[in-house]
């Protein structure tokens, strides 16, 4: 005869608690507790807390992808405008670091429904940069075809004619690269 274990998801947790339980844990052991937390009835407060360690964890950890869902979560459930706003477009940003544009689009779309006009400007702003960034971190890490696609999303933002410019300029040199003599050569007729 074995032993089972049961836990106990009817509890309600607390921050202290969580906080306590975490002060000496390793990274995947407080992913395991706060996942767990999740679970169970946690207040407004508590809730909130769970969920952006747990981004903080995954982002450090480099799961881009599961922090931006932690956040966008974390989001939802923010009781502010400025906070949802700032909330979304995190999300957004860690998408489009994971590779994740649709979601990344998702949770931009989402921070533009919180913001005041003077506030979406500077959001695309930030989304644009997000990107440019992304493309860079790719480039530099060889990583061409991921750079691709990247700079393919950049045009179809709003850009200045440098921005364009410098944009074509460097999917033309990946183009040529990647050996993608079809899109090369109309990308150079359209310039």
């Amino acid at each position: 005869m074995g032993l089972a274990i049961v836990r106990d998801d009817t509890r309600v947790v607390t921050k202290r608690e969580l906080e306590e339980r975490l002060k000496n844990a390793g990274d995947y052991v407080k992913m395991d507790l706060l996942s767990s937390a999740l679970k169970k009835q946690l207040d407004f407060d508590t809730k909130k807390f769970v969920l952006f360690k747990l981004a903080e964890i995954y982002e450090t950890r480099k799961m881009f992808s599961e922090a931006a869902k932690m956040m966008r979560n974390a989001a939802e459930i923010n009781a502010t405008y400025e906070g949802k706003m700032n909330d979304f477009m995190k999300s957004c940003n860690l998408f489009i670091k994971g590779g994740s544009f649709a979601e990344g689009e998702v949770s931009f779309v989402k921070a533009m429904g919180c913001a005041t006009e003077l506030q979406k400007a500077r959001l695309k702003t930030a989304k644009k940069e997000a990107y440019k960034a992304q493309a860079k971190e790719y480039l530099a890490r060889q990583r061409r075809s991921h750079a691709m696609e990247v700079y393919e999303k950049i045009l179809s933002l709003e850009l200045t004619p440098d921005e364009k410019k410098e944009a074509q300029t460097t999917l033309l040199g990946l183009y040529e690269k990647l050996g993608k003599v079809k899109e090369y050569y109309a990308l150079k007729a359209s310039m």
